[in-house]
């Protein structure tokens, strides 16, 4: 399959002709590799050889000629064997090209999660008052730029043949019966799941943060050790912004949620 899928490449970027000779190439390689398995007198390919070139066969060169020689010869000159054959190593190729690609796109995606927000975060740590800071983090647009970047892991591992992870092996987790510590453990042997869920816990974890900051700003709490402990840990940084809020006398952020108007339900 190897040397067929070389050919193939050769052809590929070959004149008519020297296509049409690599070609040929290509499918004695293939009978060279099938060889006494698939023209052995028994096996159902010889069968239906014979049946389509052993009259020919037969009767070019009287008892002394060699039908399965013969039969295995008008084959390998059928066009249309030689042009599935070249037709199976490409599809080959190109699957196996698209899931390589596949994979790359994902690590990359994984790098960008992973790198291009410390930058953001540290605006947010050191410069909480700063200009380019509220500009970057007023709006959604930088939590919206990571949350397309762990859409895309998603959506490209949904692609590929075995997904992000086996479902079987997802639905062990949310068993109580069973031990979901252990299946979330399992699940982190496949590349895709820890990439998605990688860039899960950073997006949020930078969503959190950017609120940590606001809440802040909005009612003069210090921010920088909060946000900081959040980039680290998480959820510990939003209980350190609460104790914050507390001593200072600040309190707990009130009910953030609209009071019900005249005529809503």
């Amino acid at each position: 399959p190897k040397a067929c899928s070389s050919l193939v490449g050769v052809a590929n970027r070959a004149s008519p002709m020297r296509r049409a000779g690599i070609e040929g190439l290509v499918a004695l390689a293939a009978f060279l590799a099938v060889g006494v398995r698939s023209f052995s007198p028994t096996s159902s390919s010889s069968t239906t050889f014979r049946r389509r070139y052993g009259g020919a066969a037969a009767g070019t060169g009287g008892g002394a000629v060699d039908v399965s020689s013969t039969t295995a010869l008008s084959a390998l000159l059928d066009p249309m064997i030689t042009s599935s054959l070249v037709q199976s190593a490409t599809t080959a190729e190109s699957s196996a090209t698209l899931a390589a690609s596949s994979v790359d796109s994902i690590r990359t995606a994984f790098n960008v999660a992973t790198f291009l927000p410390q930058p953001f975060w540290l605006f947010l740590i050191l410069l909480p008052k700063s200009g380019i800071t509220k500009k970057m983090f007023g709006g959604m647009e930088v939590i919206t730029l990571f949350c397309l970047v762990h859409f895309f892991i998603v959506v490209t591992s949904i692609l590929q043949p075995d997904g992000t992870a086996p479902m079987a092996e997802f639905n062990d987790v949310f068993d109580p019966a069973g031990n979901p510590q252990a299946a979330m453990v399992n699940m982190m042997r496949y590349p895709n799941f820890v990439s998605e869920e990688w860039s899960h816990v950073l997006t949020w974890d930078l969503f959190v943060g950017r609120w940590i900051w606001l809440d802040g700003l909005r009612r003069g709490v210090f921010t920088s050790h909060s946000v900081l402990l959040c980039n680290l840990i998480g959820p510990p940084g939003l209980l350190l912004h609460w104790a914050t809020c507390i001593v200072t006398g600040k309190g707990l952020t009130l009910n953030e949620a609209p009071e019900e108007q005249e005529g809503d339900a």
